[in-house]
């Protein structure tokens, strides 16, 4: 069975198998664990849909590489949602180490890990840290060194779950919704019990299929948590196999960095892939017609899946009605991304609403929060003029007369607003405070350019690099570090400023943090610079001056 401590194509098929039936075995507590607004379905179903299909592919073949093929190819097909698309990357990675292996020893199996996190982290368009992605990161790399001489497979996947469990029970610190709803990621618990299934293989502990799964029922509920007069706010779950086709109607040259591109503008979430011809996409979206076009310009679906969002998030929302413990002065606040969020928490912001440039708080989402936040007064920071008028609508709703809107227009005259603060002073002293310090900072933002623009003195095209300035554009260049080059040269009291906060986004790149540094170190050496892990969907960067 053991090979002499070597794994053949035929015991990592048995492996699988035994790691699936773990999965299955398991898949509605991992289901259980899914929050909004993490809104993909079910974890444990679709990771199982995804190696379900790899298994299903993959024929028995005693050439471990050959069999590892045939079931990346059939993961790659199969996989479903966030979660199943990153479990197949994984396993791609490892097919990829391991192609020309006949038979693999732990060091290469170690190799052949690394090579796995790798793949996924590249194929994921913004990769989230407190997830699958972090766990099957730290699981290997903390533990790397550790695989030497001659170590056992059953040393190695030991130690190699033992790190990964440390690194689940991390997550919560890391991704705030998780925390909040006092979970831990489901995708990284999800992995986690394949891998334990491989190893009981390794072992001779064989898992059986205990439990027969079927596809996960529509809840009878889900009809009073979306119905005609709903509002609908939080976009559409797409997903979909795209067959890259050679007939004439068809564009002929396919880029999948180009396509992602012509994607981002249209939504967020996105994963964007190519094996072959085939491109894998999942993307959350308001414009789902926009990208069917987009996409049959190149091809045809193979396979296609269109969720409502918003039944979740009702019902997650209908959930929440508990009262928070009694305040002096509550504060509720809109933000878009996961670091942000964590950064107004650690501020004393008690309800932080995710929402913001596309997907603008609705006045009902303020009075939910306005229903369960107990103090004597109450701060909105709408972090967005496009949401100053649903909160208005809310305190009528509500008929709450001790709530103050601060207009802040972004979330970094939010943050300042909120550093401002004066916790132990009267609640109209801190009020006022907030108020006054929201003007002390200049807000500028760095994004892609959705569509063509003109002015007097700025033109863009869509894709450019555009850097706003307090509203109003002021540079478009081809890179992000050129625009916003320019627009701090026309920043006219910047040298009285003192330091830089810059919230970095989804779509921040590695090199731009460096390029960055470098600008301020030729440039603008008199200001400090502190990078924030914002996770803002439509923004690159968000910075301000202060």
């Amino acid at each position: 069975m053991n090979l002499k401590n070597r794994i053949n194509g035929n015991l990592f098929r048995e492996m699988v198998l035994n790691g699936l039936n773990n999965l299955c075995n398991h898949e509605k507590e991992i289901n259980a664990m899914n929050v909004f607004p993490v809104a993909d379905g079910d974890t444990g179903t679709n990771m199982r849909l995804t190696l379900e299909n790899g298994y299903k592919n993959a024929a028995p073949n005693e050439h471990l590489g050959s069999y590892l093929k045939d079931l990346s190819a059939g993961m790659l097909l199969g996989a479903r949602g966030n979660s199943g698309v990153i479990l197949s990357q994984l396993f791609k990675g490892i097919y990829l180490a391991l192609a020309r292996d006949s038979i693999a020893n732990p060091r290469e199996m170690k190799e052949a890990l690394i090579r796995g996190y790798r793949t996924a982290y590249a194929a994921v368009v913004n990769p989230v840290e407190g997830t699958i992605l972090t766990v099957a990161r730290e699981g290997i790399e903390n533990i790397k060194n550790q695989i030497y001489g001659d170590i056992s497979f059953k040393t190695f996947f030991s130690i190699y779950l033992a790190e990964m469990n440390k690194s689940l029970e991390r997550t919560p610190e890391l991704l705030k919704d998780l925390k909040d709803a006092g979970v831990l990621d489901s995708g990284a618990k999800g992995y986690i019990t394949i891998i334990e299934g491989m190893y009981n293989c390794i072992t001779g502990v064989r898992i059986t299929y205990e439990n027969v799964v079927v596809e996960v029922e529509q809840k009878k509920e889900q009809k009073s948590y979306f119905g005609v007069d709903s509002k609908f706010e939080k976009g559409y779950c797409m997903e979909f196999l795209l067959q890259l086709m050679n007939a004439k109607k068809f564009q002929k040259t396919f880029n999948l960095e180009a396509f992602i591109e012509m994607l981002k503008p249209q939504g967020n979430s996105l994963v964007c892939l190519q094996e072959g011809t085939i491109v894998k996409v999942h993307i959350h979206t308001f414009n789902p017609s926009v990208i069917i076009t987009l996409a049959r310009q190149y091809g045809e679906f193979v396979a296609f899946k269109l969720e409502n969002m918003q039944l979740q998030h009702n019902e997650y929302v209908s959930k929440k009605k508990e009262k928070l413990p009694h305040k002096n002065l509550g504060i509720i606040a809109v933000v878009d991304g996961e670091g942000v969020e964590e950064l107004y928490k650690s501020m004393g912001v008690d309800i932080v609403i995710q929402g913001g440039q596309t997907m603008n708080t609705s006045s009902q989402e303020f009075v939910d929060a306005l229903e369960i936040i107990d103090a004597d007064d109450v701060v909105i920071l709408p972090n967005n003029p496009n949401i100053f008028e649903a909160a208005h609508q809310a305190i009528e709703m509500a008929k709450a007369n001790n709530v103050t809107i601060i207009k802040s227009k972004t979330v970094l005259e939010g943050y300042y607003a909120l550093a401002m603060d004066i916790p132990d002073e009267k609640n109209d002293a801190r009020i006022k405070a907030m108020d006054e310090g929201k003007n002390g900072i200049i807000s500028i933002s760095v994004a892609s350019a959705a569509k063509e623009y003109k002015t007097k003195d700025i033109e863009c095209h869509i894709g450019d690099k555009i850097t706003v300035i307090n509203g109003e554009v002021v540079a478009s260049e081809k890179t992000a570090i050129e625009s916003l080059k320019k627009a701090l040269l026309k920043v006219e009291d910047i040298e009285d400023r003192i330091a830089l906060i810059i919230l970095k986004g989804e779509g921040f790149a590695d090199e731009f943090e460096e390029e960055i540094q470098e600008l301020i170190d030729d440039e603008f050496s008199h200001l400090e610079v502190q990078f924030i892990e914002g996770g803002e969907r439509v923004y690159d960067a968000l910075i301000g001056i202060i």
